[in-house]
């Protein structure tokens, strides 16, 4: 149901589709992979700076986020998140 609500919404942030991919790697692991690798391109779309030891990072969470660190994971991936939304921001790309 929170795949098909967030298909009707014009835009979701960055952090939102992250909730998005933390829930569905909780509740559906199956289609988690194709969600992740969304997350990350995005990601690293929003973040052109960001360095190929982030995109690294990131992959590992998203790998890591079905499984039993699930909580570390997932707190890492909302602090990149949130540089990444702030490093935009200080571009004055909304």
């Amino acid at each position: 149901m929170a795949l098909a609500a967030a298909r009707d919404l014009q835009q979701l942030s960055l952090a939102d589709a992250l909730e998005l991919t933390v829930l569905v790697a909780r509740k559906d692991p199956g289609r988690h992979p194709r969600i992740a690798a969304r997350w990350l391109l995005r990601y690293l779309e929003e973040d052109p700076h960001a360095t190929i030891e982030e995109a690294a990072l990131a992959t590992g969470c998203l790998v890591a986020l079905p499984g039993v660190g699930y909580e570390e994971t997932a707190r890492t991936l909302r602090a990149m998140a949130e540089r990444a939304s702030s490093r935009r921001r200080s571009r004055g790309v909304a």
